[in-house]
């Protein structure tokens, strides 16, 4: 029934938004079991403006709101990441790494497939969907939710 018996897909997941919400249907559309990495707070602070960003604990809460809303809340673990690679590096059994099409998101899979094959374990495929766009042709982002721009009117296109 799912191509993927095991597929990850990780993010801040900030202010929840349709952007990852349309991302992680994917993944559920994909994989028998999808496993999502939640960027903690401590390496938030490290590489983001963290004052206006929602703690770990909240932005956990509204995602496995979210995933039980879809009717998914049996068929996903969350873990959290404290690294660039979130664990992706050395995770058994993983098949495949769901990625927005932004360029450094997508180097990032395959530098981190490339470690994956340095620890001596099966490199994953790399599935890489197209982010939700705004009227304006920009991408919907967390980042432009915080700046105040209300999106809530506006037609997505995916």
């Amino acid at each position: 029934m799912w191509p993927y018996e095991k597929i990850v897909f990780a993010g801040t997941f900030d202010r929840l938004h349709e952007g990852h919400k349309h991302l992680l249907r994917n993944c559920f559309k994909l994989g028998k079991r999808v496993v999502i990495g939640l960027t903690s707070d401590e390496m938030i602070r490290k590489h983001k403006p963290a004052a206006k960003i929602a703690s770990y604990t909240e932005r956990e809460l509204e995602l496995r709101v979210f995933l039980e809303d879809i009717g998914e809340s049996d068929r996903f673990e969350i873990f959290k990441i404290n690294t660039i690679e979130g664990g992706a590096d050395f995770m058994e059994g993983l098949e495949a790494l769901l990625v927005s099409d932004e360029i450094s998101v997508v180097e990032n899979a395959f530098r981190i497939n490339d470690l994956r094959e340095k620890n001596g374990l099966k490199r994953f495929h790399i599935i890489v969907v197209p982010r939700v766009r705004t009227e304006d042709g920009i991408p919907l982002s967390s980042s432009r939710i915080r700046d105040g721009k209300d999106f809530s009117k506006e037609k997505l296109i995916y």
